[in-house]
């Protein structure tokens, strides 16, 4: 179990996070987001939702909205400062514990809320992702008027795309514009 390294859950929810509240929520016509949602949303990431309470879900509009400038970033260095300044806000106290899925770190001290505890593995994921890659493994999706961001855990680490709908359509439409510059130049 990797819970330390770019591929742990911290980096999943903060893209989930960002994704959810600047893109799919972001219009001001979107209903307004239940905590049954949100806690749809970052069940996938290992975290204990139903700790989630409704008072949070502003806190972790902010924080999704927040989390969007590192993957936006161009430069390192602005990458590690708006890392840096997550990380002076949010209440480390790392431990070791086992409960019952082998002896691993967790960062959150015993007891905080939810929104907390997804602050902090959020913003430590996050910064284990910039220390080991920089920022050449996140960033927004490269495809025309996709505005959702990509955290890329694989082995090569040559991802673009928030997905491979996305990936698939930049591919075909770069080919149809191969293929009409091609019959332009033979006519």
């Amino acid at each position: 179990m990797d819970v330390n390294g770019y591929r742990s859950d911290g980096v999943g929810a903060a893209v989930a996070l960002v994704n959810f509240w600047t893109v799919d929520n972001a219009s001001p016509d979107a209903p307004p987001v239940t905590v049954e949602a949100l806690r749809e949303l970052l069940a996938p990431f290992s975290f204990l939702t139903r700790d989630l309470r409704a008072p949070e879900v502003a806190q972790l509009a902010e924080w999704g909205t927040e989390l969007r400038g590192i993957f936006a970033a161009d430069e390192l260095e602005a990458a590690v400062g708006l890392a840096n300044g997550m990380l002076e806000r949010v209440a480390m106290r790392p431990r070791l514990v086992d409960h019952g899925y082998g002896l691993h770190v967790h960062y959150a001290p015993s007891g905080v809320p939810f929104a907390e505890r997804v602050r902090i593995n959020t913003a430590i994921g996050l910064a284990n992702l910039l220390a080991e890659h920089g920022i050449e493994r996140s960033g927004v999706c490269a495809a025309d008027r996709c505005e959702r961001v990509y955290a890329d855990t694989s082995r090569n680490g040559r991802r673009r795309y928030c997905s491979e709908a996305c990936a698939n359509r930049a591919n075909v439409a770069a080919h149809r514009a191969r293929k009409r510059a091609a019959s332009s130049v033979a006519d």
